[in-house]
This record gives C-alpha cells, sequence and structure tokens, in this order.
C-alpha cells in the first residue's frame, strides 16, 4: 500500500470518527453537562405552607460549582396548583417578578428572596427556575410542594352587621313608631 492510500484511509477513519463523536445526541447532552455548574435550592420548604391571606417568603440560593463564570443569569418562581393541574399567574399571588442576576462567579453563593401572598387554599409545588445567556435548557431546583390552608372566617364579604343590623334598626324603628304612637292617644 502506497503513503498516500494509507493517508487517505486514516483521513477517512478519521472524518468517520469525528461525525460519529460529533453526533446531534453528543451534542445535546454536552450542553446538559454545560449548564450543570449551577445549583439551585429552595432553603425554606419547611416554612412554606399557611392559610389563604398569609404572606410567606421564599428563600433559596442559587452556587456556581464551576471554575467559570455563568453569565446572562434570569431567575424566577413557577408556581403550579396540583389540584387544578395548572400553573398558577404569580402577578395574582402578589409574587415579584423574575430577577436578573448578571453574572455569577465561580465559587459564588448567592441568596435568593422572594415574597408571596397565599391566595387561595389548595396543594400546590413550587420551584426555582434560571434562564442562563447561550443555553436553550433553563435549570430547575428540586419541586417543594406545600399546602395553604383556607381562612376561616365567621364574618366573610363583612355580611354580618347588615344581616344583624338591619332587622334590629326595623324593630327599633317600629318600637319608636309605636311609643309615639301611644303618646299621641294618651
Amino acid at each position: 500500500m502506497t503513503n498516500a492510500k494509507l493517508k487517505l484511509i486514516i483521513l477517512i477513519l478519521g472524518v468517520a470518527i469525528m461525525t460519529l463523536f460529533s453526533s446531534p445526541a453528543r451534542a445535546s447532552s454536552q450542553a446538559v453537562t454545560a449548564s450543570a455548574p449551577l445549583t439551585i435550592q429552595i432553603l425554606s420548604a419547611q416554612t412554606l405552607s399557611g392559610t389563604a391571606g398569609d404572606f410567606v417568603t421564599v428563600e433559596g440560593q442559587l452556587q456556581n460549582t464551576s471554575q467559570i463564570p455563568v453569565t446572562d443569569v434570569t431567575i424566577y418562581l413557577s408556581l403550579v396548583d396540583l389540584q387544578n393541574k395548572l400553573p398558577v399567574d404569580l402577578e395574582d399571588w402578589s409574587a415579584e417578578k423574575g430577577q436578573y442576576i448578571g453574572s455569577v462567579d465561580p465559587g459564588q453563593t448567592l441568596p435568593l428572596r422572594w415574597k408571596i401572598h397565599f391566595v387561595k387554599a389548595g396543594d400546590y409545588s413550587i420551584a426555582i427556575v434560571a434562564d442562563t445567556g447561550g443555553n436553550n435548557m433553563p435549570l430547575i431546583s428540586t419541586i417543594t410542594h406545600f399546602q395553604v390552608s383556607p381562612k376561616r372566617n365567621l364574618n366573610p364579604g363583612q355580611v354580618l352587621p347588615v344581616a344583624f343590623g338591619i332587622p334590629v334598626l326595623l324593630l327599633l324603628l317600629f318600637a319608636f313608631l309605636n311609643y309615639r304612637q301611644t303618646i299621641k292617644h294618651s
């Protein structure tokens, strides 16, 4: 075999091996691995349950575990109503919008904090989601489940003053009219 033929066979084998190792499946697994340097945790999982009407703070942390900075980081909450199997509009829950972090340096840990208002009783799950620049896969914390108990209100909608007040006012009016009538006839 000549030297030129041997070089051509090695070149063809090299291209075939490179094509095999740079397949789309391999590239997507590398993209997922490249996004793994950030870890997100919800720290307030034990204190999330409450009663409708309560205000609570969702606390978490974002940590860069790699040796390179992660840039263009935006984080936000994702809330799901487990009973209805629907996402919850965070504006209804008075939650703060997403937070633009910018860059997270290697080894840096950042605290995360949102104030939310429990609007409706039910079972919910919450997670913190991070979107990083140049990545088409979001990063997500573990999902935390919590319950919101119904608010016990003996006077919903302030109905009791009206329900008791009008009959009392009518009784007083009739008593006054009756009193006036008896004074006139006496």
